[in-house]
């Protein structure tokens, strides 16, 4: 594990890292939860955001699927969004240990860009959780929306998440700035 972890390191560049000697055991275990979070992250909401779009399409049938509705709502509040805080925080970690005067661009672009998309999926996801919480519950909303479209608006938070998070990893791992 720790050779997986320290060849990775090298791949993005040993020289920005302070600790040249080797890569610590809590960097690799950052590292790996980082990565896993991702993974979490991107194929729950690419998998979620098409239930909920193809579930959106009848909205007659919408509100027979609202038990399913409400696990996938559950899942991503009690599932994803706790992956996407520990994406952040192993982030700030790891970026904590490399050299700030010789850090390249791509890292910035990665630790500034990836935590914003974070913390707006983050504030985004869970405001569109709780407003479609409360339409399947049926309380009123300040501004009365159907079921359709709110589901719709959440699958597309969720969509647009995941492809601002590609967008980041692409530039990453192609180091194109």
């Amino acid at each position: 594990m720790l050779t997986f972890c320290s060849y990775t390191l090298a791949m993005i560049d040993p020289s920005v890292v302070e600790n040249e000697g080797g890569v610590s055991i809590m960097y690799s275990i950052s590292y790996i939860l980082h990565v896993s979070g991702v993974a979490v992250w991107l194929g729950s909401f690419i998998a979620l955001g098409f239930i909920l779009k193809s579930l959106a399409k009848d909205e007659k049938k919408l509100a027979d699927f609202a038990p399913v509705m409400k696990q996938i709502q559950k899942w991503v509040m009690m599932g994803v969004l706790p992956s996407l805080v520990l994406i952040l925080l192993s982030g700030v970690y790891m970026v904590l240990q490399f050299n700030r005067d010789s850090m390249p661009l791509y890292i910035t672009i990665m630790e500034q860009g990836g935590g914003l998309i974070i913390l707006l999926t983050i504030i985004f996801v869970s405001i569109y959780s709780v407003r479609l919480t409360k339409k399947l519950q049926g309380i009123s909303l300040k501004k009365e929306r159907s079921l359709a479209e709110l589901t719709k608006m959440y699958a597309n938070f969720l969509f647009i998440s995941t492809l601002l998070g590609i967008v980041i990893i692409v530039v990453v791992g192609l180091r194109l700035v």
